[in-house]
Protein backbone atom coordinates (compact mmCIF):
# COMPACT_ATOMS: atom_id res chain seq x y z
CA UNK A 1 0.00 0.00 0.00
CA UNK A 2 1.17 3.92 -0.40
CA UNK A 3 2.46 6.16 1.99
CA UNK A 4 0.02 8.80 1.74
CA UNK A 5 2.14 11.12 3.99
CA UNK A 6 5.66 10.28 1.60
CA UNK A 7 3.55 10.35 -1.80
CA UNK A 8 2.12 13.83 -0.31
CA UNK A 9 5.66 15.06 1.00
CA UNK A 10 7.25 13.97 -2.70
CA UNK A 11 4.64 15.97 -4.26
CA UNK A 12 4.91 19.27 -2.54
CA UNK A 13 8.76 18.91 -3.42
CA UNK A 14 8.08 19.01 -6.80
CA UNK A 15 5.32 21.92 -7.00
CA UNK A 16 8.08 23.94 -5.34
CA UNK A 17 10.58 22.55 -7.90
CA UNK A 18 8.07 23.62 -10.88
CA UNK A 19 7.47 27.16 -9.11
CA UNK A 20 11.15 27.45 -9.27
CA UNK A 21 11.46 26.69 -12.65
CA UNK A 22 8.48 28.74 -13.80
CA UNK A 23 9.57 31.88 -11.70
CA UNK A 24 13.42 31.32 -12.55
CA UNK A 25 14.17 31.63 -8.57
CA UNK A 26 15.49 28.48 -6.51
CA UNK A 27 14.14 30.08 -3.58
CA UNK A 28 10.45 30.37 -4.83
CA UNK A 29 8.06 27.64 -3.37
CA UNK A 30 4.29 27.14 -3.78
CA UNK A 31 1.37 28.38 -0.99
CA UNK A 32 -0.02 24.83 -1.58
CA UNK A 33 3.01 22.93 -1.00
CA UNK A 34 4.02 24.86 2.02
CA UNK A 35 -0.01 23.97 3.46
CA UNK A 36 0.68 20.17 2.65
CA UNK A 37 3.89 20.36 4.64
CA UNK A 38 1.83 21.55 7.37
CA UNK A 39 -0.55 19.29 7.46
CA UNK A 40 2.20 16.72 7.29
CA UNK A 41 3.55 17.87 10.18
CA UNK A 42 0.75 17.04 12.62
CA UNK A 43 1.38 13.76 14.52
CA UNK A 44 -0.57 10.51 13.57
CA UNK A 45 -3.49 9.72 15.45
CA UNK A 46 -2.66 7.54 18.55
CA UNK A 47 -5.11 4.71 19.35
CA UNK A 48 -5.49 3.51 23.00
CA UNK A 49 -2.89 2.13 25.37
CA UNK A 50 -2.90 -1.46 26.47
CA UNK A 51 -3.88 0.29 30.05
CA UNK A 52 -6.61 2.03 28.59
CA UNK A 53 -8.13 -0.85 26.91
CA UNK A 54 -7.68 -2.50 30.43
CA UNK A 55 -9.40 0.37 32.41
CA UNK A 56 -12.42 0.15 29.71
CA UNK A 57 -13.24 -3.46 29.62
CA UNK A 58 -13.12 -3.03 33.51
CA UNK A 59 -16.06 -0.37 32.85
CA UNK A 60 -18.01 -2.13 30.56
CA UNK A 61 -17.49 -5.80 32.80
CA UNK A 62 -18.83 -3.69 35.95
CA UNK A 63 -16.99 -6.04 38.11
CA UNK A 64 -18.33 -9.29 36.58
CA UNK A 65 -17.95 -11.31 33.39
CA UNK A 66 -18.13 -9.32 30.42
CA UNK A 67 -21.62 -10.44 29.10
CA UNK A 68 -20.37 -9.67 25.50
CA UNK A 69 -17.11 -8.98 23.47
CA UNK A 70 -19.83 -6.79 21.51
CA UNK A 71 -20.67 -4.05 24.09
CA UNK A 72 -16.93 -3.93 24.87
CA UNK A 73 -16.09 -3.16 21.02
CA UNK A 74 -18.32 -0.56 20.63
CA UNK A 75 -17.27 0.82 23.92
CA UNK A 76 -13.76 0.82 22.62
CA UNK A 77 -14.98 2.50 19.33
CA UNK A 78 -17.11 4.92 20.32
CA UNK A 79 -14.19 5.93 22.76
CA UNK A 80 -11.49 6.07 19.77
CA UNK A 81 -12.82 4.61 16.97
CA UNK A 82 -12.25 8.30 15.54
CA UNK A 83 -9.47 9.51 16.61
CA UNK A 84 -8.30 13.36 16.02
CA UNK A 85 -5.57 14.66 15.53
CA UNK A 86 -4.29 17.96 17.87
CA UNK A 87 -3.39 20.90 16.43
CA UNK A 88 0.27 21.71 16.50
CA UNK A 89 0.59 25.60 17.64
CA UNK A 90 1.60 27.54 15.39
CA UNK A 91 -0.07 25.92 11.97
CA UNK A 92 -2.18 27.21 10.17
CA UNK A 93 -6.06 26.00 10.63
CA UNK A 94 -5.44 25.74 14.65
CA UNK A 95 -8.64 27.24 16.41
Amino acid sequence: MTDLRTLCARMADELDHYRQLLMDDRRATHALAAEARAALAQPEPQGPSDQELDEMFTEVDQGGECQSWRAFARAVLARWGRPAIKPVPGVEGEP
